[in-house]
């Protein structure tokens, strides 16, 4: 992976007034995100709430030296139905990575911008949605420390934790170093965007062949596989 981070500006959904964004806005906005998560390996999103189950929390430190850690994006295309009609909206992985002397492993730290955290903002005649994840690799680099989730299958399998293959790592809060930095809507992502995230992950970002590799014989278990 290559340090091709493209940071991208702020999505903005503007609406007539500020009593349109909150009572038809936000739950418009939930509605178009829920719709919006099929395309890639559909068949893994049933397994998010079980990869989420069989996740630990590990606390991270991240390096001193900034140039330390890397980043990767990769746009892909989801896909779905709203007011009846076939629509499409691009969305964008990033991971953010670097090396853990305390696990002696690759983390990355996975993370989509498109409207997946989103905070309301503005008054009066105007309203938008800040993408919080926009800024979410700026934040990492001003923290110390987090805590995150992570899969203990993927953390015990000796095939993570390499530069190329860094072990995937879903940021929950941080601990340390950002308490002057004024960004209190970053300091914790919550379980409904967690979830949101992981289905996005096992569905655009694992490979099918991987996926099966790993949770194929979980999912026919637990009757998740056709």
């Amino acid at each position: 992976m290559g340090n091709n981070f493209l940071k991208r500006g702020t999505w903005i959904a503007s609406s007539s007034g500020t009593v349109f964004a909150l009572v038809v806005g936000a739950p418009l906005l939930v509605f178009i995100i829920t719709r919006f998560t099929l395309g890639g390996n559909k068949a893994a999103i049933p397994y998010a709430d079980t990869y989420i189950k069989n996740s630990d929390t590990i606390v991270v430190r991240l390096p001193e030296n900034n140039h330390e850690i890397d980043t990767y994006d990769d746009v892909f295309t989801t896909s779905g139905w709203f007011m009846g009609v076939a629509q499409t909206r691009t969305a964008t992985y990033d991971l953010i990575y670097f090396y853990s002397p305390k696990y002696k492993k690759y983390l990355g730290v996975v993370t989509f911008t498109g409207g997946y955290n989103v905070a309301l903002r503005g008054s009066g005649e105007k309203t938008w949605y800040d993408d919080l994840e926009v800024l979410r690799i700026d934040f990492l680099y001003n923290i110390r420390s987090f805590s995150a989730y992570v899969n203990r299958q993927q953390w015990q399998d000796p095939a993570y934790g390499t530069r190329d293959n860094p072990v995937p790592i879903f940021f929950k809060r941080a601990l340390s170093g950002h308490e002057t930095l004024g960004m209190d809507e970053h300091v914790t992502i919550s379980p409904s965007v967690n979830k949101k995230f992981v289905e996005l992950y096992l569905a655009h970002e694992l490979p099918s062949k991987e996926f099966n590799r790993l949770y194929g014989a979980d999912m026919e278990r637990l009757g998740l596989k056709d």
